[in-house]
C-alpha cells in the first residue's frame, strides 16, 4: 500500500506542475474557436453562465462595431487594406466590391470563408487571405507601449514585436497577461500563440521589467504614451 500511495502522490505532483491554462478548457475564449467546437464546449457547460455566454457568442457572432479586419485580394490593391467593421456590424469594401457585408453571427474563425465567398461574386478565382485584428495594450519593457491592432493567429512575440520589441531591462521570461486589471496568465514571451491563450479586445501585456524600482514608473509613462498614441496598426505579412 505504502509503495501504491507513492506512485498516486507523484502523479498528483505532476498534474499539479501542470498550468492552471492547461488544466481549464477555454475554448469559449479561444479568438479563434471553431462553431463545432464552440457547440461541444456548450454541450459540456450546459446549464451554467460558461454555457450562457457561449451560446451568445455563436448567435451574436465575435465582431462588433470598431473591429479591424487585415484583407488581402491578389492583383486588387484597392481590397488589399486594414477595414473597420462599421455601425450594423457591416463591412463596407470599395470598388469592385458593391453594397455591405453584414458579419452578424460570423466567428473569427469563419471570416476567411465569408470573405472568400463574398468577394468571389466580383470577381472570379479571387485569392483571398482575411485575418481578424485583435486591439491589445502592450506595456512595460517595451520600446512603444500602446494599444496595437494585432492578428488573432499571432504569436506572443509578435504583439511585442508591434511596439517595437523588448528593452534591455526585459525579463522577457515574465510575462503577465491581464484582463480588467487582473493576471489570469504568466509565463515566457516565446512561441506562444495569442489564440492558445484566449487573448480577447482589451487585454493587457505586461513585460515585467529589471530595472530598479520595477513596473511602476513605467506603467505611468507607458499610460501617458497610450493616451497620445492612440492605436497602432500591425499587419503580418501576407
Amino acid at each position: 500500500m505504502r509503495g501504491m500511495w507513492v506512485v498516486v502522490s507523484g502523479v498528483w505532483a505532476l498534474l499539479s506542475a501542470v498550468p492552471l491554462a492547461a488544466q481549464n478548457d477555454n475554448t469559449a475564449d479561444r479568438p479563434l474557436a471553431t462553431r463545432e467546437e464552440l457547440q461541444s464546449a456548450m454541450e459540456r457547460a450546459r446549464g451554467s453562465e460558461l454555457g450562457a455566454r457561449i451560446n451568445a457568442r455563436l448567435t451574436q457572432g465575435d465582431f462588433r462595431r470598431g473591429d479591424r479586419i487585415a484583407l488581402m485580394v491578389q492583383s486588387e490593391p484597392t481590397l488589399t487594406d486594414t477595414f473597420t467593421v462599421e455601425s450594423g456590424v457591416e463591412l463596407l469594401l470599395p470598388p469592385p466590391t458593391v453594397g455591405s457585408l453584414s458579419l452578424k453571427g460570423v466567428l473569427r474563425s469563419e471570416l476567411q470563408s465569408i470573405l472568400t465567398e463574398y468577394v468571389s461574386r466580383f470577381r472570379n478565382n479571387a485569392v483571398v487571405r482575411a485575418q481578424p485584428l485583435l486591439r491589445i495594450s502592450v506595456q512595460g519593457e517595451v520600446a512603444r507601449g500602446g494599444i496595437y491592432a494585432v492578428p488573432a493567429d499571432a504569436q506572443l512575440a509578435d504583439a511585442l514585436m508591434a511596439a517595437g520589441g523588448t528593452t534591455q531591462f526585459a525579463k522577457a521570461n515574465r510575462v503577465t497577461i491581464e484582463r480588467n486589471g487582473k493576471a489570469f496568465w504568466q509565463g515566457s514571451a516565446f512561441d506562444t500563440d495569442l489564440d492558445v491563450l484566449g487573448l480577447r479586445d482589451g487585454d493587457q501585456i505586461v513585460v515585467d521589467s529589471k530595472r530598479p524600482g520595477g513596473m511602476e514608473p513605467l506603467r505611468v509613462a507607458a499610460l501617458l504614451i497610450s493616451i497620445a498614441g492612440g492605436l497602432y496598426g500591425l499587419s503580418r505579412a501576407f
